[in-house]
């Protein structure tokens, strides 16, 4: 029942493990990752690298999770994480660049947004 109510939540269909499950390396020592990373492996590669397996409730999701160590990012796999990282890559050019913004933060008309 305890596996079936995690899975739930998790946005599994009763399996109790994440829906989506990824590979990446990251240039960060182990010992950094860990300290973030309460489900994930970690696997120290090297002083200033390790290997991550993590799960999320959707691909987008599990990148934007991986996105925050604000490290250097191989993906190993599946094919779906690489896409996801696209997907957002994407996304985040758009929203990075001018839209009738101003200087300060305000609006075209002088109000905050």
């Amino acid at each position: 029942m305890a596996a079936y109510v995690t899975g739930r939540f998790r946005g599994s269909h009763g399996s109790g493990d994440w829906p989506c499950r990824g590979e990446v390396i990251l240039d960060l020592p182990a010992t950094v990752v860990s300290r973030h990373t309460r489900e994930g492996i970690v696997e120290e590669l090297a002083p200033d690298r390790c290997r991550l397996v993590l799960g999320s409730w959707s691909w987008p999701g599990l990148a934007a999770a991986i996105g925050m160590f604000d490290a250097d990012i191989e993906v190993v796999g599946p094919a779906e994480l690489r896409h996801a990282f696209a997907h957002l890559a994407h996304r985040y050019r758009r929203a990075g660049q001018c839209s009738g913004l101003q200087a300060g933060g305000e609006g075209p008309r002088g109000s905050a947004r």
